[in-house]
């Protein structure tokens, strides 16, 4: 399984119009067949910032993802609005067995 946060920083004064391009790819990332999880989230003390909380089965499947028609155009619409993005892959340490 592929489970990373995804942190984006809003350029001043554009969060709102970046939330609403984040809003357009929740559905349908979620549909895809390799996504266990896909949550967005704007920080309360820092409205410029924003998180994503994804599980992925695999890495084909988190790589599908972003080939995808959907991300691209996702990536396309909010360059404008962005100052910076980071990915942070993620190792689950509470797992039991």
């Amino acid at each position: 399984m592929i489970q990373l946060i995804a942190r984006i920083e809003a350029q001043p004064g554009q969060a709102d119009r970046l939330e609403e391009v984040i809003e357009s790819i929740i559905l349908p990332s979620r549909a895809e067949a390799g996504c266990l999880m896909y949550q967005a989230h704007r920080t309360v003390d820092d409205p410029n910032v924003f998180y994503f909380y994804e599980q992925w089965r695999d890495k084909e499947a988190f790589d599908a993802h972003v080939a995808s028609i959907h991300y691209q155009t996702y990536r396309k619409k909010s360059a404008d609005f962005v100052v910076k993005r980071s990915l942070t892959f993620l190792k689950n340490l509470s797992t039991t067995n």
